[in-house]
C-alpha cells in the first residue's frame, strides 16, 4: 500500500510518482541542449533569472471541450457550437516557433485549458515544433478522443510527453467529476497507447496520468496509484484545493512566490497572452498577439474587451512592464496586490462548494 500525501503535508501543486520523464526525453534529444534548457528552468523557476524569451509557450489551439468537468470553467456548454471559428491558425503559431526558436523557446504545451485532440489536425503542430529545434512538445487531454488512429500518428509524431487526465478508479466516480465521459472507453484508450508504444519499442512519448484530487475522489487515490504504477511512466496529483490551505478570504502571512512569469506565456485561440497556464490568468491577460493573420474575435467566457489590450509580439510581451510588475510582486510575495494572482493562490472560486 503507498500512502496517501495528506493535504496538510502537500507542499507543492503536483506531486509525481514514476519515472522521470524529463530524463527519458533528455536520451532522445540533444542532450547539451537539453541540460541548458533544464538549468535555465530549474534557475527561473527559483526566481533568480528572467530568461530572454519564455522557455515555454502554451497554446490554445482550440477553444473548445467535449467534456464538462465539475472543477472546469471550460466546458461544452461555454465552448461548443462554434466550430472552428476558434481554431488558432497554423500559420500564427508556425511564426510563434520560429521567432522563439531563434531566441529561445525550448518547450511547447499543444493545449491550455481545451480538450486538445478536438484539432484532427494536431500532428502538423507537434512535428513543426520538433522538426524547428523545440525540445519538448506535449499536451494534456481526456483520452475521450485517443482512438487507434490518432494514437499511432502521435506516436509516429515529435511528441515528447502526454498526459490523460481520470481522477478516478471507478465509473461511479469518474461520472461525478468528468461530466460528459466514459469512463471505460478513457482507460481503455490509454492502455492501448501505452501497449502500442511499448510494442513498438518506443520510449516516446512518456505517459503521465493525472488525479485532481478533490472530496469526492480522494477515497480512490490509492487504488488509482496502485492501478497505475506499473502501466504509466507516472502519476500526477493533483490538489483542487488552494495550495495553503486557506479560504478566498482568508489572510495569510505566508510567502508564495509564484514563477510562471518568469519562464512560461500562454497564447489563446483569440491571440490574448497570458502569463501563467490557470484558470485565473484568462482573467489577466498582458496583451493581444500582434498578427498579419487575421485571428478569431469570438467571445469567451471570461468576455475580456479585446480592444482594451495593446498589440504586441511574443518579445514585446515578454519584456513588457505588466509582465516585469508581475515578476517582482512575485519575487517579492506579494501576491496579494494583483486581486487575480491572490484569487488564484487562496482560493478555486469557480468550483461547486460539494466538490470539497
Amino acid at each position: 500500500m503507498i500512502k496517501v500525501i495528506k493535504r496538510s503535508e502537500k507542499k507543492e501543486i503536483t506531486t509525481i510518482l514514476g519515472k522521470d520523464v524529463h530524463s527519458i526525453v533528455r536520451k532522445h534529444s540533444d542532450k547539451k541542449k537539453f541540460d541548458e534548457y533544464r538549468k535555465q528552468w530549474e534557475l527561473a523557476s527559483k526566481l533568480k533569472i528572467v530568461p530572454k524569451h519564455p522557455l515555454q509557450i502554451d497554446f490554445e489551439l482550440n477553444y473548445s471541450c467535449n467534456f464538462s468537468c465539475k472543477m472546469c470553467t471550460w466546458s461544452v456548454e461555454n465552448a461548443s457550437n462554434r466550430g472552428k471559428k476558434t481554431w488558432l491558425d497554423f500559420s500564427i503559431y508556425k511564426k510563434i516557433i520560429d521567432d522563439g526558436v531563434k531566441n529561445g523557446l525550448k518547450s511547447v504545451r499543444l493545449n491550455y485549458i481545451n480538450e486538445p485532440l478536438i484539432r484532427k489536425d494536431i500532428i502538423k503542430f507537434i512535428n513543426y515544433a520538433k522538426d524547428v529545434g523545440v525540445l519538448d512538445v506535449y499536451f494534456s487531454t481526456n483520452g475521450s478522443l485517443l482512438n487507434p488512429k490518432i494514437s499511432n500518428e502521435i506516436l509516429n509524431s515529435g511528441l515528447t510527453r502526454i498526459q490523460v487526465s481520470i481522477d478516478a478508479t471507478t465509473k461511479n466516480t469518474f461520472n461525478k467529476i468528468r461530466q460528459g465521459g466514459d469512463f471505460d472507453l478513457v482507460v481503455k484508450n490509454t492502455l492501448n497507447f501505452i501497449k502500442l508504444r511499448n510494442s513498438l519499442k518506443k520510449e516516446l512519448p512518456t505517459m503521465r496520468v493525472n488525479f485532481v484530487r478533490t472530496k469526492l475522489n480522494e477515497h480512490e487515490l490509492n487504488d488509482f496509484i496502485n492501478f497505475w504504477k506499473d502501466r504509466s511512466d507516472c502519476i500526477g496529483i493533483q490538489d483542487l484545493v488552494s495550495i495553503m490551505d486557506v479560504n478566498k478570504d482568508s489572510k495569510s502571512n505566508k510567502v508564495f512566490n509564484c514563477a510562471q512569469p518568469f519562464y512560461h506565456l500562454t497564447v489563446r485561440y483569440d491571440g490574448t497572452i497570458l502569463p501563467c497556464c490557470t484558470f485565473f490568468g484568462a482573467k489577466l491577460p498582458i496583451s493581444r498577439l500582434k498578427s498579419e493573420t487575421e485571428i478569431s474575435n469570438e467571445k469567451n467566457l471570461n468576455n475580456i474587451d479585446l480592444e482594451t489590450l495593446k498589440l504586441k509580439t511574443i518579445k514585446e510581451t515578454w519584456n513588457s512592464d505588466e509582465m516585469k510588475s508581475l515578476r517582482k510582486m512575485h519575487k517579492d510575495g506579494n501576491y496579494q496586490l494583483n486581486d487575480i494572482c491572490k484569487e488564484c493562490v487562496l482560493s478555486t472560486s469557480n468550483i461547486d462548494d460539494d466538490l470539497y
